[in-house]
């Protein structure tokens, strides 16, 4: 895992000391076109946006790019914008800049491997037109450019899509029930996992995750992890994470969390194999009761040998 990485935390760490106005939350999709070759795809995005003032945001942004021909490449993103001033019905506008943390799994040039997972980093610039009317729902649509150094192509997307303005709220720990909300949360869940090759296998996936608030923010997570059996291996683990908690309303509440996972490995030939590979995980909780807590997760694993894998996971977990 690129030791960069956890600038993407950095600019998280921004967003929950962020002045309190409303918080925004986006879904996008659109059309992407490949810079220099005649390759079209469908792009989708999901942005989460803190405004700083009347004139600036910090966002938080996933942007998958579709499948380009022998490419499947995605990311998060974190953005700095420049933004009109909002109103609670009419136009406004914006222009991003930041820093795109990609994922892309390719056919090698000469053969050998069937295909390769590649991580770097690439330039994103945006803008923005936003339409408000008198509700907390908006229309959008987005322009995206993505500018990745050496071989990697440029890609230009238009998105469109709608979100949804949260009321302005403290952000931090959820309270409910006129008390603060427990400290301790363990919680099952059970999904899919797809691993990041061309042909995207699945196999199902579960997890077991106890989860401490440290502080107002952050969040401590232990997991054991099995990821399913496909493509000729079965892999399990355990990861621990540092996560970045943001509360939309009383009940709901976004993180972002990373850490090491240590997987081991085994094949259909006899032998394990133990791997150091992180976890980069976003997940939505609601809380239905100071006890009883929802949770869905999308993690990503990342790895040096060519064997990422996306796990999408949702649970029920009891609070203590």
């Amino acid at each position: 895992m690129s030791p960069s990485l956890p600038r993407l935390l950095l600019l998280a760490a921004l967003l929950t000391s962020a002045a309190a106005h409303a918080q925004d939350l986006s879904l996008q999709g659109g059309a992407l076109r490949v810079s220099g070759k005649n390759q079209n795809t469908f792009a989708v995005g999901v942005n989460y946006a803190q405004p700083v003032g009347d004139y600036l945001a910090l966002s938080l942004g996933y942007l998958n790019e579709g499948h380009p021909r022998n490419h499947h490449r995605d990311g998060v993103s974190g953005q700095v914008w420049l933004r009109s001033r909002i109103n609670e019905q009419g136009w406004s506008w914006g222009v991003g800049a930041g820093q795109y943390y990609f994922f892309d799994t390719s056919r090698p040039r000469g053969g050998g491997e069937a295909y390769i997972n590649d991580h770097g980093w690439a330039p994103i610039y945006s803008l923005q037109a936003s339409w408000h009317d008198d509700s907390r729902w908006y229309a959008q649509v987005q322009l995206n450019r993505v500018v990745p150094s050496g071989a990697k192509d440029p890609t230009t997307s238009l998105l469109v899509g709608g979100g949804y303005r949260f009321d302005s709220v403290r952000g931090d720990k959820l309270h409910l029930d006129g008390g603060a909300s427990t400290d301790d949360t363990l919680t099952v869940l059970a999904g899919q996992s797809i691993v990041n090759s061309l042909e995207s296998e699945r196999s199902r996936a579960g997890s077991v995750e106890y989860r401490r608030a440290l502080g107002r923010y952050v969040d401590w997570t232990v997991s054991a992890l099995s990821e399913g059996t496909s493509a000729g291996t079965r892999r399990t683990g355990v990861a621990t994470q540092l996560w970045l908690i943001r509360s939309l309303n009383r009940e709901v509440e976004l993180g972002m969390g990373i850490g090491p996972y240590l997987a081991f490995e085994v094949h259909d030939v006899p032998g394990t194999r133990s791997h150091k590979a992180g976890l980069v995980s976003a997940a939505g909780r609601y809380h239905f009761s100071k006890r009883l807590v929802g949770t869905l997760s999308l993690n990503r694993v990342v790895t040096d040998y060519h064997r990422d894998a996306d796990l999408l996971l949702v649970g029920v977990g009891y609070s203590y």
